[in-house]
């Protein structure tokens, strides 16, 4: 018997139960990182959403999001204002801090220029000023290389922002994912392209604190059953195209 078919039968066993797993979740989401996380109609939309609401309601709990830029999401659940992160890139520096459900999407980072830019490799955007988040995996990559400390990575608040500064000419690039770069610049009448696509791909997961390994195990459950039932597919074909190499994980 599976872990999610044990929860469901206990709570409609016992009314106390029922009622404790009724209470609510927090969920800390970023408000800029469309077709992931971003606001429609002054509510919290996106893939991610999506899926860590179904998450939620699988447990019988009620979820509320909690909307802003990426570091004050992150800071949040350091300090325990929040309950989980919605789709959060795994890496080993954020394992240092959180913990993970089992993957439920991927990622790929890419390096976007302007159409008319004329870099053609990363050498080029030496000694210029591009974004990129915090920790991504191509600042890693870059790290790694010894070439990191040759390129001026700035963060914006929100990925709306930094392609904004790459379409005024304010910066020589930016470090997003496809989807997020193909959207954007769909979005805002923006010609870019990739100049680089460095990334294998990442595992995405829901983030939580060290502490919460039951609740951690519920979710891996609901996860579990939302692919064996084809919700995680459907989603997925609802939020990206279908050249997008970052549908969900397979099992």
């Amino acid at each position: 018997m599976s872990r999610l078919v044990q929860i469901l039968i206990l709570i409609l066993l016992c009314p106390g139960m029922a009622a404790a797993r009724t209470k609510t979740l927090a969920i800390g989401v970023a408000s800029g990182f469309p077709p992931y996380q971003f606001t429609v109609h002054g509510r919290p939309a996106g893939f991610d959403a999506d899926v860590a609401g179904a998450v939620a309601a699988r447990l019988g709990m009620e979820a509320r999001f909690v909307q802003g830029d990426w570091d004050s999401v992150v800071s949040m659940l350091r300090i325990g204002r929040i309950d989980i992160i919605a789709g959060m890139e795994v890496n080993e520096f954020r394992l240092a801090y959180f913990d993970f459900t089992k993957p439920y999407s991927r990622r790929h980072d890419a390096v976007f220029v302007t159409a008319n830019s004329t870099a053609s490799g990363v050498e080029d955007l030496f000694g210029r000023i591009i974004t990129g988040d915090r920790h991504s995996y191509v600042e890693l990559l870059w790290r790694k290389e010894g070439i990191l400390s040759r390129i001026r990575v700035t963060q914006t608040k929100t990925k709306e922002e930094a392609m904004r500064l790459l379409a005024a000419g304010k910066t020589a690039a930016a470090i997003m994912p496809l989807e997020v770069g193909r959207y954007l610049a769909r979005e805002s009448g923006t010609d870019v392209k990739v100049l680089t696509v460095p990334d294998p791909g990442s595992d995405v997961a829901i983030a939580l604190r060290k502490d919460q390994s039951r609740l951690r195990e519920d979710m891996d459950a609901a996860l579990a059953d939302m692919r064996a039932s084809g919700e995680l597919d459907a989603l997925a074909r609802k939020w990206f195209s279908p050249s997008a190499p970052d549908g969900p994980a397979g099992p």
